[in-house]
């Protein structure tokens, strides 16, 4: 994504908040707009056998090798990413401002974002005027676009139950009637 990026004219910065990318690409005096996606791969091995099914691994949080894949469509992802790059660098004489790329990681494991945030990433880079995110959706027909206003798809939920208990005095045998 970084190479990308750089071919664009883009200012890159790669490993941003852990495996995160930034460009930032300056086009004179306007609003700064903030196009985000996630890229990040989930520990699924891909067993589809088709030709091009992930083959990569990699080291989980308990140090075992798992197999990993975009499993909800991080490649579409990264793909509809880099053709907007593209675009708006091609079409820069039609517009002014500053386009800030993010390639955000660890979004659905948690933690990508807290971790751009947490490495400056509106202190380092332009703070956006606006700032737009792309995630695919199973509930729109191919071909259609959803918008929102404010949040929508942001969620990470992760739940620890603890259960306490007493072991009973003395084992509960059947009684026949």
């Amino acid at each position: 994504m970084a190479a990308e990026l750089r071919q664009l004219g883009f200012e890159v910065t790669e490993k941003f908040g852990g495996y995160g990318v930034v460009g930032v690409l300056r086009n004179g005096a306007g609003p700064t707009v903030l196009i985000r996606a996630d890229m990040d791969a989930l520990p699924v091995a891909e067993e589809t056998g088709k030709p091009y099914a992930s083959k990569a691994t990699a080291t989980d949080e308990t140090g075992r090798t798992v197999g990993v894949m975009h499993a909800c469509g991080h490649d579409v992802h990264m793909t509809a990413w880099v053709g907007t790059a593209r675009a708006l660098a091609a079409l820069k004489k039609q517009w002014k401002g500053t386009l800030v790329m993010i390639a955000q990681p660890a979004e659905e494991r948690s933690g990508g974002a807290k971790a751009m945030l947490a490495d400056g990433l509106y202190e380092k880079f332009p703070k956006p005027d606006y700032a737009l995110a792309i995630h695919v959706s199973a509930g729109l027909p191919a071909g259609e676009v959803g918008i929102c206003k404010g949040y929508m798809m942001a969620n990470v939920d992760m739940l620890d139950i603890t259960v306490y208990g007493r072991r009973a005095a003395t084992a509960l045998r059947p009684t026949l009637l």
